[in-house]
């Protein structure tokens, strides 16, 4: 769990703490961060994302957090903070935040795909969220991509950390494996740019981002455009800069300052 004050344009602070299991916990440990954060000011918006889908308010398909699923995490934080809270899915905040100040500057279209504990995804046009979700669930044969390149994947069957994965052949294996997803990936959302992030990207040992641009191009051979890939660079504050960006388009969506 991260929280930051927003100013101006940028972040301040960013206060880190593990996210509880507990959803109640989870709420007041959210609030008391936020409120450290406001230093006695007045608390004006809140936005923010979680591990899973949000769906009127309520998080669905929260997968390492099951115990959050079906809390209304809108209306608890509104309740908390007096004040109306936005919350989204987190790789399309993060993938926002890319977009914004990230590798996708520039990108009229962009894809985040996280790819750590879980596998996540998000379609970002002309700076904003269009669509979230399913890129985790994508099936390479019988199997969902998550399930083959996570960091939860790769614990499971080889019984390490992924970072002490240090087999150049099986993680060529996990690039090949996740290009086929993104072919999938680019069949849906036709992205001009493809941003990946994650602990399995940017992490020790990780999946090699040229293998998975060569092969990607073999499969999309004769077919549709290979898009750029490039690897995120906000790291774990995507989120939060994705904030930035979403604060400021509600609130020129909403006609204030």
């Amino acid at each position: 769990m991260r929280v930051a004050p927003v100013l101006g344009e940028s972040i301040g602070e960013v206060r880190k703490v593990r996210t509880p299991k507990d959803p109640s916990e989870g709420i007041k440990t959210f609030v008391t961060l936020a409120s450290e954060c406001a230093q006695g000011e007045a608390i004006e918006s809140i936005t923010g994302c979680v591990a899973g889908m949000v769906v009127n308010g309520v998080i669905s398909d929260a997968g390492n957090l099951k115990g959050w699923e079906g809390t209304d995490i809108v209306k608890e934080l509104s309740n908390s903070l007096g004040v109306q809270a936005d919350v989204v899915n987190d790789a399309a905040l993060a993938g926002l935040g890319e977009a914004y100040v990230g590798a996708g500057r520039g990108a009229k279209t962009l894809v985040y795909v996280t790819v750590s504990t879980g596998v996540g995804g998000a379609l970002i046009r002309d700076g904003h969220i269009v669509e979230a979700g399913g890129v985790g669930s994508i099936k390479i044969g019988d199997s969902d991509l998550e399930g083959l390149v996570s960091g939860t994947a790769v614990r499971a069957k080889f019984g390490i950390d992924p970072r002490d994965l240090d087999s150049v052949e099986v993680r060529d294996g996990l690039a090949d494996t996740l290009a086929g997803g993104l072919r999938q990936v680019v069949a849906r959302w036709s992205p001009e740019t493809i941003v990946l992030g994650g602990s399995m990207i940017v992490g020790i040992n990780p999946i090699p981002i040229k293998r998975v641009e060569e092969t990607l191009s073999k499969l999309l051979a004769g077919g549709a455009p290979t898009p750029h890939i490039k690897i995120a660079e906000l790291a774990d504050n995507g989120g939060l800069w994705g904030g930035v960006a979403r604060l400021t388009q509600l609130r020129s969506s909403s006609g204030t300052a």
